[in-house]
């Protein structure tokens, strides 16, 4: 029971420092964007503000990481890719047995 206690403690104290990072990841995309934008002054404080306001994609990318097998899967159909019916699960199995 202790150590119950001990772990949700710990997962408390972490929860906080994983979505700082978050916040620092959206803060460093959005100041490449305004940078390679150009922007300055009211203009930039402007995107800034919108941009870090937005809900973004990357925390979505984050939360769906691919699976080490589905990462195969995916490079393996890549490889297939152009191929059609029995060539193409062929080419794949082929793909998923070698690595």
């Amino acid at each position: 029971m202790k150590k119950l206690i001990v772990l949700i403690a710990l997962a408390g104290f972490c929860a906080p420092v994983l979505a700082a990072t978050a916040q620092q990841e959206k803060m460093k995309t959005c100041n490449a964007e305004a940078k390679t934008k150009a922007l300055k002054g009211d203009e930039r404080n402007k995107f800034m503000s919108e941009c870090l306001s937005a809900k973004s994609a990357a925390p979505a990318a984050e939360e769906k990481k691919l699976t080490p097998q589905q990462e195969k899967m995916k490079t393996c159909n890549a490889k297939a890719k152009g191929l059609k019916g029995d060539e193409f699960k062929k080419a794949r199995d082929e793909c998923l047995k070698a690595k």
